[in-house]
């Protein structure tokens, strides 16, 4: 039975959506398309289920798979219109996220089961499903996750919600616009730190959430369970210093790639902006007549091309970029899971203004004076050391956790290799009784002959005639094991038939040895 029945989502940052991503989803293709898409060994797309696609539209119901007039993009395009987003901010090199993509799926013969129940699916390439009916379990929780999705994101903001039938496993493609509200103005507007944070330690903290509300409110209700956090995954191969010294070493190499990847960021977005300038020149130039229109649609096509080229890249990298800083938030979360080896106290810094006497002292009760300045300084001064005394307590409570964590993940270590030295050694005792007892069963000529006659008969696989030893003549048995385990190399496996036979032969040795009988088994 599958006992990995999990949930999945995944979910990636846009800064755009481009017509060839919008076309797929839909399957805005003909059939020529789909050919050419199957030649990918990768990819999979079933002409024969297609037509069991479906989305739900803006009125949260069931619909054929790209049944609205406008495409995917331009509906995102006109969203964006509405809440005033533009592609680049005046002031700033840096594109914003518009847009979240959303894949919903789940373990692979759950989702099956919900889309087809116990029809027969063949998942072969070219294969004619046309037969499958799709069932009303695939459309609730469809429409279970469009309503965790318009509750979260607001309906309005759910641009697209396709449902795929037609690949390897069922999944959701939902496209969401990150709305916020402006602190000042409070008018509605683009803004993906409202919704996923404004770094990656407030993104990954929103995201483990994200994951626990989908499964309360829709994963449980169709058997699929919550994906495995850092406290569930196995690192017990490694000693808690080495696997800190591994983590640190894998932190830094994706920090270097993080800020790699902005770097290429960067420049791809300069470049972009340079041919945009270009083509609002070219477009001057047109209008004041300085060129004529042929001249002016080749540049604009070729300042096109290329925009479109390095748009391409830009969306790679910054696809790029996202996976790598959920790598470096993973590896940030393991270390801290792990526990850190105590570091040295910080030299804290706080800033204050000196106290001053301000007043000038009076002709009349200068003592009564000068006692409230004192009071004041004191007040202020202890102020100011309560201040680090608190920072420094800080700093030793956390020396003192870490402490304790590092002897309890040391005992629990010692623990586990003491345990590991007490199995070997029992392991050791066992194996040294049984080379005894082999030997001294080799020391007598006819309890040798018997070994090597029937651990040969168990090698070769073929019958052997075993004297019973008896008066009353001889009762003979077909010996033949079929007890080679799979993977079983050559060598391993003649030992283990000699001492399955030694371990018979001992035990056999009190009574008449008359037949031996060896069924399909393991020790």
């Amino acid at each position: 039975m599958n006992t990995d029945i999990k949930q999945a989502m995944h979910v990636e940052a846009g800064k755009s959506f481009g017509t060839a991503e919008a076309n797929e989803n839909e399957r805005r293709w003909d059939d020529d398309k789909i050919e050419r898409k199957n030649q990918d060994p990768t990819n999979h797309y079933d002409k024969s289920r297609m037509g069991l696609n479906f989305e739900i539209g803006p009125d949260g119901k069931i619909h054929p798979l790209g049944y609205q007039r406008e495409s995917l993009e331009v509906r995102l395009m006109d969203r964006l219109s509405e809440l005033g987003w533009h592609p680049f901010k005046a002031d700033s090199k840096i594109q914003p996220n518009c847009c979240a993509r959303f894949i919903f799926g789940g373990n692979h013969d759950r989702t099956l089961e919900m889309a087809f129940g116990d029809q027969a699916v063949n998942l072969d390439k070219e294969a004619d499903n046309s037969h499958l009916l799709r069932c009303p379990e695939i459309e609730q929780w469809a429409k279970d996750v469009y309503d965790w999705c318009a509750r979260r994101y607001g309906q309005e903001n759910i641009i697209g919600f396709h449902v795929h039938l037609d690949e390897s496993s069922p999944h959701i493609h939902a496209l969401i616009v990150p709305v916020g509200q402006r602190a000042k103005s409070g008018r509605e507007c683009v803004m993906w730190s409202a919704k996923f944070g404004k770094n990656r330690y407030e993104y990954g903290r929103i995201l483990r959430e994200m994951h626990t509300s989908l499964y309360e409110e829709v994963g449980s209700k169709y058997g699929l369970e919550r994906g495995d956090s850092i406290e569930g995954r196995h690192v017990s191969h490694l000693s808690k210093r080495d696997y800190i010294r591994k983590l640190t070493h894998e932190a830094k190499q994706a920090e270097k790639a993080v800020k790699g990847l902005q770097s290429m960021i960067r420049r791809l977005e300069a470049q972009i902006l340079n041919y945009k300038s270009q083509l609002d020149e070219v477009e001057e130039k047109l209008a004041s007549g300085r060129i004529t229109l042929d001249k002016y649609d080749a540049r604009k096509t070729d300042l096109l091309k290329l925009i479109a080229e390095y748009q391409t890249k830009l969306e790679d990298k910054a696809g790029k970029l996202q996976a790598k800083e959920q790598e470096l938030d993973r590896m940030t979360r393991d270390m801290e899971y792990v526990g850190r080896i105590a570091q040295p106290f910080r030299n804290h810094r706080i800033d204050f203004d000196p106290p001053r006497i301000t007043s000038k002292p009076p002709m009349f009760g200068l003592d009564k004076w000068l006692d409230e300045q004192n009071r004041s300084i004191a007040s202020r001064f202890v102020k100011i050391v309560r201040q680090i005394e608190a920072l420094y307590r800080k700093d030793a409570e956390r020396q003192v956790q870490a402490v304790q964590r590092n002897v309890l993940v040391d005992y629990q270590e010692l623990k586990r290799l003491q345990q590991e030295y007490a199995r070997l050694t029992n392991l050791n005792d066992n194996q040294t009784e049984q080379m005894q007892t082999f030997l001294d069963q080799l020391a007598e000529p006819s309890v040798r002959k018997r070994i090597f006659t029937i651990a040969d008969a168990l090698i070769g696989g073929q019958p052997v005639a075993v004297s019973s030893g008896g008066g009353g003549g001889n009762a003979d048995s077909d010996l033949r094991w079929d007890g080679r385990r799979p993977d079983e190399e050559e060598e391993a496996y003649k030992r283990r038939c000699l001492l399955y036979v030694a371990r018979i032969v001992h035990n056999s040795r009190c009574s008449i040895f008359t037949s031996l009988i060896i069924s399909d088994h393991s020790f």
